[in-house]
C-alpha cells in the first residue's frame, strides 16, 4: 500500500530559481537568433541584388550582340521618353511590369529584376536634387526607385545606369572634353543621320577595360551632368564597415561585385573608390567612365 501511495504522489514542480534559469536560457537563445537573422537577411538581400545585376548585364550584352556591338542608349531625345531599361524590356531581354497607370508617388509592388530588394521605396524624378555624395539616410533619394519611360510604357527601376543625360539634343558634343565621347551610354536622337548617331552610340569594343568599367549599379537614374553622377550612386548593402557601406556593380565584362564605399566621420562617402566624372585620369579605383581616347 505504501508503494502505491508513493506512486500516486504528484511530482515536484519547478522551483522559482529553476524557472528563472530556463527563462534566462530561452532569452539568450532568442537574442542569438535575432542577432543571426539580421545579417542573414542582409546577405540574402545582397545576393538577390547581385543576381538582378547579373541578369541586367546579360541582357545588355545580348543587346550588344543583336545590335552589332552597340551599347543601349541612356535615353532617346525628344518626345519618346524611352530609357535604357525600356529598350531592354521592350526587346524582351528583361521582364518588368508596365507601370504607366500606377500612381506617381507609389512604386509598383511587383518584384522585378530592375528593383533592388534593399531600396527604400521613395519615388525619384530625374529633376530631383540628390546630395553629393549620397549618404545612407532613409531620406536619401539615391536609395529609392524611379519610373522611367513614355506615357504608354513605363517601368520602375532602382538601379543607376552609367550613362550621360546632360546633352538633351542627342547629337554629338564638340571639343576634346565632350562627354558624349567619354560615357559608354548617352542620349540619342533617333531621327539623327547615321553619321551623327554613330558618334553618340558607342560600341562595346570602345570600353577598353571591361572588367573595371561599370555598367549598372546600386542607385537611381544616371549622370545628368558632370557634377552629380556620384551623388546618385547608393550604398544599400552591408559591407566590411557595416550596414550601408557596399555598392553592387555590374561591369562591362558581365561580372558583378560588391564595392566598399567608405564613409567619413560625417557618414558621407567623400573618400570613395568610385570615381566621379571630374577625375577622368585618377589612378586606381574604378573607371567610372570610358578612358580617354
Amino acid at each position: 500500500m505504501g508503494a502505491v501511495e508513493r506512486a500516486r504522489t504528484p511530482g515536484r514542480g519547478f522551483t522559482m530559481v529553476e524557472l528563472m534559469v530556463v527563462i534566462a536560457i530561452i532569452g539568450i537563445l532568442v537574442a542569438l537568433l535575432v542577432g543571426a537573422v539580421g545579417p542573414a537577411i542582409a546577405m540574402a538581400t545582397n545576393i538577390q541584388c547581385q543576381s538582378n545585376l547579373t541578369n541586367i548585364a546579360k541582357a545588355v550584352l545580348s543587346y550588344t550582340t543583336d545590335y552589332k556591338g552597340s551599347i543601349p542608349p541612356t535615353k532617346y531625345a525628344g518626345q519618346s521618353g524611352l530609357y535604357w531599361c525600356n529598350f531592354l524590356v521592350r526587346g524582351n531581354y528583361l521582364t518588368a511590369d508596365n507601370t504607366s497607370n500606377a500612381q506617381d508617388d507609389t512604386p509598383s509592388s511587383t518584384a522585378s529584376v530592375l528593383r533592388c530588394p534593399a531600396e527604400i521605396g521613395v519615388m525619384v524624378k530625374e529633376s530631383d536634387d540628390i546630395d553629393l555624395p549620397a549618404d545612407f539616410s532613409g531620406s536619401d533619394k539615391a536609395q529609392g526607385v524611379t519610373r522611367l519611360g513614355s506615357s504608354q510604357f513605363k517601368v520602375d527601376c532602382s538601379y543607376y545606369w552609367n550613362g550621360y543625360a546632360g546633352n538633351t539634343t542627342g547629337q554629338p558634343e564638340q571639343g576634346a572634353n565632350s562627354l558624349t565621347a567619354r560615357f559608354p551610354s548617352c542620349v540619342v536622337d533617333p531621327a539623327a543621320t547615321p553619321d551623327k548617331k554613330a558618334q553618340v552610340v558607342h560600341d562595346i569594343s570602345e570600353v577598353r577595360s571591361r572588367s573595371t568599367s561599370p555598367m549598372v549599379m546600386d542607385g537611381v537614374l544616371f549622370a545628368k551632368d558632370i557634377t552629380t553622377n556620384r551623388g546618385r550612386i547608393a550604398a544599400r548593402h552591408r559591407g566590411d564597415a557595416g550596414d550601408h557601406t557596399q555598392t553592387n556593380i555590374a561591369f562591362y565584362d558581365g561580372h558583378v561585385e560588391g564595392t566598399q564605399r567608405m564613409p567619413g566621420d560625417d557618414k558621407k562617402f567623400r573618400d570613395d573608390a568610385i570615381q566621379s566624372s571630374t577625375n577622368f585620369e585618377k589612378p586606381g579605383g574604378y573607371d567610372f567612365l570610358l578612358p580617354k581616347r
